[in-house]
């Protein structure tokens, strides 16, 4: 496993933008965004393990898109029924029902 994946498991799920210190926001952010940036495809499955769970409940400053590709990455290299068992595995309900009908509309989009 990559090391960006490791430090990004020790900072955990992202939190909301609710953060009310200056400065430990633009920490935060850099420290996520960074990581993110670092990771290319491939990705294995035991990487997105770690990914799916950093979701925020909601937002944390469009870095949740950042690690939607992340994740999407295994659409091809996963069966649909192993991806949407990593997919049901993320914290966020707004972001497990977004990254299931984008699943649903690659399929689709892909059957014909």
């Amino acid at each position: 496993m990559r090391k960006e994946v490791i430090e990004l498991s020790k900072l955990g799920q992202m939190p909301n933008e609710s953060i009310n210190d200056t400065e430990m926001i633009i920490n935060t952010i850099r420290a996520y965004d960074i990581l993110l940036s670092r990771i290319k495809a491939p990705i294995t499955y035991e990487e997105g393990l770690i990914l799916i769970s950093l979701f925020p409940e909601s937002s944390f400053y469009d870095l949740q898109w950042d690690l939607l590709k992340l994740v999407e990455l295994l659409i091809k290299s996963t069966t649909p029924e192993e991806y949407l068992s990593l997919v049901d595995k993320c914290p966020s309900k707004e972001w497990k029902e977004l990254l299931k009908q984008r699943f649903y509309n690659w399929l689709h989009q892909n059957s014909k």
